[in-house]
This record gives structure tokens, C-alpha cells and sequence, in this order.
């Protein structure tokens, strides 16, 4: 696929002498292995195809390999990356715009085949005994069309049969032979979490919780953690903020009742839109104070005071650092690593445009 003039620019830019630290190093555009470190998915521009992948290793010790994919195949990914899901040994690049999950290698990214027939919007995937379940929008102005596609791993192939669900299917997890999808609306708003029994010919049920659940994550307790973001009702005048919404929430799913048996509510239009979980602690974004707060998972109340991130698209924790990308369409966007206990940036650089996710690899 031709590489369009922004990307051909951003990737020249990436092979070009890079100061870090004290000393002049080359970013590699090509290595053998992308294990031992961080990936991260950049969406790319709507509508241009130039979703792209990075890597840094672990040690943060040189700025970011970006274009992996591009490097490795010699071309373009050809859409928007909505999500990454690993096996031990593959990696599935979701492309939402052109209804494609492209396979590949997860250590080395070479392309093994792509799967294109069978979904449609398709956002997020889970895998559980051999089989992928992908959460897909179908028209996104359709609120009755939404399901998820099931695929053979180890063919790379959609089966026929598909699992109906609720408007506005999202996120994606597994625990106990069950999938926990959350439904944040899609084009408009929704406010359940829906449960498929696995062992019970797929049957589903549904937990109600606030408006617009997106993360869902799991705490050491097996409880299921969704962050509700709130329905947005106001937006600034090129709709790139949320001026006023309903009331975001974090609320706790007790998985062998399906019952919500705490909830946190934020105050009202104080927007929480990210939330991951490492080693007992809840991380949380709010957009209002550009701030990631963290609570115990055993917590009552929400945090008073966090770390300055300013205005990012994505973030994880593993050990003490927290890792966000900065939202940014026009140009590279970076990726932002902090020391949890000091809240003081310790690494930066570019990766792609429109990053949103970040992978432990």
C-alpha cells in the first residue's frame, strides 16, 4: 500500500540521529525481536490507513522504534489499530475502518495472514480455549446489529455462528469461562455490562451500571472493575472536549452474583475516561485536571491528588511507572514515562500519530 506524505515524512524522522541523554543514538527501524518491552498502537489519522506500531525496550534506555510493522513487511498495516490481543505467540492488530485483524508475530512482527471476512467495526478480543471473541459494532448506526465474531486460533479463520448483543459493544475480558463485555454506546450511549456464559451454550446476561462503561479490568480478588465514563451531553465548539456528561463512576462487579457491590461516584462533569490496575492499585484519568489519581482496590473513596500527565490518549502501569501517550493527530505523539513515587517524568519520545494503547511484550 502507498505510504502517504505525512507518514513517509514521520518516518524518516524516526531513522535520524536522536539525542538521548548525553550521547547521539540511531533508532533501529528494523530488528529481529520486539519482545523484553513496551508496544505501543497508534490509531493513525481517520481515513488515511497509517495505524502504526512501536517499540521500546525495557531498560528505556533509547527513544522509540517506530513503524515496526512498516519495517518488518515493507508495508503499511492499511488502517485504523483499534486494539492489540497476544497469544503466547501472535499478536492480532485490530484495524476497526477497514474490518480486518491482521496476525502477525508478536516477537519478530512479520505478517502471518489477516483475517478479513466476518466482522464488522470490530473494537476488541479476548481469547479463551482456543478461540478469539471479538467485540463488533456492525453499523454503527444501527443499535440492534452489534455482536461478537468468533475465530479459530489456530486456523486464523471466523466461524459462522456469532453471539447477539446490546448496542454499543466495547472492551473485552475473560475469567472462569465467562467473557465481560462492556457497552459504552457507540455512536450513542449504553450502560450495561453483558456476561456470556461460556458453559451454558453462550447465554447472556447483564449487569446495569452508570452511563458509557468503556475499561474493564480485573482485581486480585476476581471481581470485575468497570469505569463508566458518563454520557457526554456538551461538547467545546470543535467537539475535540466533553463539556458537561453524566456521571462517571467506577463500580465493582462481584462475578459469581453478578451483582455491583460498590460503586464510586465522581463528582458531577469530573469526567474519568482511563483505568488500568497493577499489584492491588487502581490507576484512574481525569481530563478535568489532566491528573491520573491511584487507590487501593479495597478503597471507599476516590483519590484527592494524582500525577500531572496533561492531555493523553492512553495509559498502563507495571512496577512503578506509569506509562501515557499524549494526545496528538498532527503530528508524532509521545510516549510519557513516570516515576510513580516521585510523579516526576523519567522518559520520553515520539511514537505514532494518534497513539492510544500501550503492551507489555
Amino acid at each position: 500500500m502507498k505510504i502517504t506524505k505525512l507518514l513517509l515524512q514521520l518516518f524518516l524522522v524516526s531513522i535520524v540521529l536522536t539525542s538521548c541523554s548525553s550521547d547521539d543514538k540511531i533508532v533501529e527501524v528494523i530488528r529481529d525481536k520486539y519482545d523484553d518491552g513496551i508496544i505501543i498502537s497508534s490509531e493513525g489519522n481517520f481515513g488515511n490507513k497509517d495505524g502504526s506500531v512501536a517499540y521500546v525496550d525495557n531498560s528505556l534506555s533509547t527513544v522509540a522504534t517506530n513503524f515496526i510493522y512498516t519495517g518488518k513487511n515493507n508495508a503499511q498495516l492499511g488502517g485504523l489499530i483499534q486494539s492489540i490481543t497476544f497469544t503466547d505467540t501472535d499478536a492480532y492488530i485490530i484495524l476497526n475502518d477497514v474490518n480486518t485483524i491482521v496476525v502477525v508475530d508478536r516477537i519478530t512482527f512479520e505478517k502471518k495472514t489477516e483475517i478479513n471476512t466476518g466482522l464488522g467495526n470490530p473494537r476488541y478480543m479476548t481469547i479463551v480455549n482456543g478461540k478469539g471473541y471479538v467485540t463488533n459494532w456492525g453499523d454503527g448506526a444501527n443499535e440492534n446489529d452489534d455482536y461478537l465474531a468468533i475465530i479459530d486460533i489456530e486456523t486464523n479463520t471466523i466461524e459462522e455462528n456469532t453471539i447477539s448483543l446490546a448496542n454499543g459493544v466495547e472492551q473485552i475480558v475473560s475469567r472462569n469461562n465467562k467473557l465481560y463485555i462492556s457497552h459504552k454506546g457507540g455512536w450513542s450511549s449504553n450502560n450495561i455490562v453483558s456476561v456470556v456464559d461460556l458453559n451454558n451454550n453462550n447465554a447472556v446476561s447483564t449487569v446495569t451500571v452508570k452511563d458509557n462503561p468503556d475499561e474493564i479490568v480485573f482485581d486480585n480478588s476476581g471481581n470485575l472493575i468497570v469505569l463508566s465514563e458518563g454520557k457526554p451531553l456538551t461538547y467545546n465548539d470543535d467537539y475535540t472536549e466533553v463539556l458537561t456528561s453524566t456521571t462517571s463512576s467506577i463500580s465493582f462487579i462481584n462475578t459469581s452474583t453478578n451483582e455491583v457491590t460498590k460503586e464510586m461516584v465522581f463528582p458531577e462533569n469530573k469526567r474519568a475516561t482511563y483505568l488500568t490496575q497493577s499489584e492491588g492499585k487502581l490507576y484512574y484519568y481525569q481530563g478535568d485536571t489532566d491528573k491520573v489519581y491511584s487507590i487501593s482496590e479495597t478503597a471507599t473513596e476516590l483519590a484527592d491528588d494524582g500525577i500531572s500527565v496533561g492531555s493523553i490518549y492512553g495509559m498502563n502501569v507495571k512496577g512503578n511507572e506509569l506509562f501515557t501517550v499524549k494526545y496528538e493527530f498532527t503530528k508524532l505523539s509521545k510516549l510519557l514515562v513516570y516515576d510513580i513515587n516521585t510523579k516526576s517524568e523519567v522518559y520520553s519520545s515520539p511514537v505514532g500519530l494518534g497513539a492510544s494503547k500501550i503492551y507489555f511484550n
